[in-house]
């Protein structure tokens, strides 16, 4: 093998390359995979549609090695991943096999990527026999944002499919109007969506938000997705304000549809009433936390929170007491609808203001 110069060696360095001896050929292990598509990989302006169900990608790959050619004497299995957002489908296969230093027409089929992602090719071998780790990344393939509904839809109540993901929401297009404000955040809809549900986030800020208001038109907003005792959140979130709407109309929930955590979880983040309810006698979740139990449904129960929601109000309806309404009934509350796995019941609703609390004519 000819000797490189300094300069070269150090390209090489930064380039994340790795220059191995194969000692059963004497052969330099491939420096890096060269990965290529075939067909549409979108583009910033023109990105593909975003999907939750899977995409395929057809690809072309090839060792390369320390001269720049083609690494005929590779052949074996290599990894492969998505990043930095996507994943691979859940039959699809993270490993390629090479034989005379590429694989062509690989089908590959990528689920829920978004934004700007690549194809990763790696050599990590095996337990017998260490790889090279040299590496390769596909063209870059351009994918729209999701909007929150893609984001939040799933058949499974109290996940997200985007669970960890950092994403910008799509707005494009699209009307993201802020609920309600909480000490810690804001309730976040989007009103294109309004019949398919899945619409809602809860746009997790920490401490009390700034610059935005019941009604603000949030016109771009970027955040991790986590899941916190089931409730899906935009944790740290980046946006920016627009305009502002009025007129903010609830969705009522009837005590038939508080027992369906399916459809409540379509509702999740959204601004809900409910009307004519019970207060049930205030119990340990209102010491410690603050709740209280309503019965939506008038045949519920409130020993075991069926039929019923949590309600907290003590941070903002603060002229109400609902320990002079236990065992009594209130006309309406207002407020935005949280889900937590150890409340019960677990769904709550969190009103923004006295006027969310309307008492029961006498």
């Amino acid at each position: 093998m000819h000797s490189k110069s300094p300069a070269l060696a150090l390209a090489l360095l930064a380039a994340g390359c790795v220059q191995e001896l194969d000692k059963s050929t004497g052969k330099v292990a491939p420096l890096s995979f060269k990965v290529e598509i075939e067909g549409e990989v979108g583009s910033e302006k023109s990105p593909l549609a975003y999907s939750g169900t899977g995409r395929q990608f057809l690809l072309d790959i090839r060792a390369v090695d320390d001269e720049g050619e083609l690494a005929t004497w590779f052949s074996g299995q290599v990894n492969i991943d998505v990043a930095p957002r996507g994943r691979l489908a859940p039959n699809q296969p993270n490993t390629v096999t090479l034989k005379d230093g590429e694989a062509r027409g690989v089908p590959v089929e990528v689920m829920r990527a978004h934004g700007a992602t690549n194809i990763w090719v790696e050599d990590r071998g095996s337990d017998e026999k260490p790889g090279s780790y040299a590496t390769g990344l596909s063209p870059t393939i351009h994918v729209a944002h999701p909007t929150l509904r893609e984001i939040n839809e799933t058949d499974i109540p109290a996940s997200s499919p985007l669970d960890g993901d950092f994403v910008k929401v799509n707005a494009e297009g699209r009307t993201l109007v802020v609920t309600g404000i909480a000490v810690d955040g804001f309730y976040l809809t989007d009103m294109n969506d309004m019949a398919a549900g899945f619409n809602a986030i809860f746009a997790h800020t920490h401490s009390r938000p700034k610059g935005v208001e019941q009604g603000s038109v949030i016109e771009e907003i970027i955040g991790t997705v986590v899941e916190f005792y089931g409730f899906t959140e935009l944790g740290f979130p980046t946006y920016r304000v627009g305009g502002k709407v009025s007129n903010l109309v609830p969705v009522e929930l009837t005590g038939a549809l508080v027992e369906q955590d399916g459809e409540m979880e379509k509702l999740e983040s959204r601004l809900v009433e409910v009307r004519d309810v019970t207060v049930c006698p205030l119990g340990d979740g209102y010491a410690t936390f603050g709740q209280w139990v309503v019965l939506v449904d008038p045949a519920g129960n409130c020993n075991s929170g069926k039929g019923g929601v949590n309600v907290v109000s003590a941070l903002s309806a603060t002229g109400f007491d609902p320990a002079d309404h236990a065992g009594g009934k209130l006309a309406r509350i207002t407020g935005d609808l949280r889900f937590h796995a150890a409340a019960n019941p677990s769904w709550l609703i969190y009103t923004r203001g006295d006027e969310d609390i309307e008492v029961s004519a006498q």
